[in-house]
């Protein structure tokens, strides 16, 4: 079964443009390393560009736990958390209901 999670995270602003370094260098590994990992969008507010939302499905628990696993997450996560004023957290959802291309081409 998929597992959905979602990141919500705020960076200090002087730390943005190394953020954005750290974000880009984690999604590529993730594309060249983690074919079951569906989809990993990181989302950048508009009215607040130090917020971002990670967005990630994950084909199974086995996937999601591959993926915590990885020694590139475990270095992302560490570079991060340095760059945020609070610590991220997960927030683990279930798909309720959904529509759209999107959405069928990740079943």
């Amino acid at each position: 079964m998929k597992e959905y999670v979602m990141i919500p995270f705020q960076v200090h602003k002087d730390k943005l443009e190394e953020a954005k370094q750290v974000i880009n260098e984690l999604i590529s590994n993730v594309r060249k390393k983690e074919p079951r990992t569906l989809l990993y969008k990181s989302l950048q507010l508009k009215k607040d560009p130090t917020s971002f939302i990670h967005f990630i499905i994950f084909t199974d628990s086995d996937s999601h736990m591959d993926h915590r696993r990885a020694n590139y997450v475990v270095e992302f996560v560490k570079k991060l958390y340095s760059l945020c004023p609070d610590e991220p957290f997960p927030i683990f959802l279930e798909n309720f209901d959904s529509c759209g291309l999107a959405d069928t081409a990740l079943e």
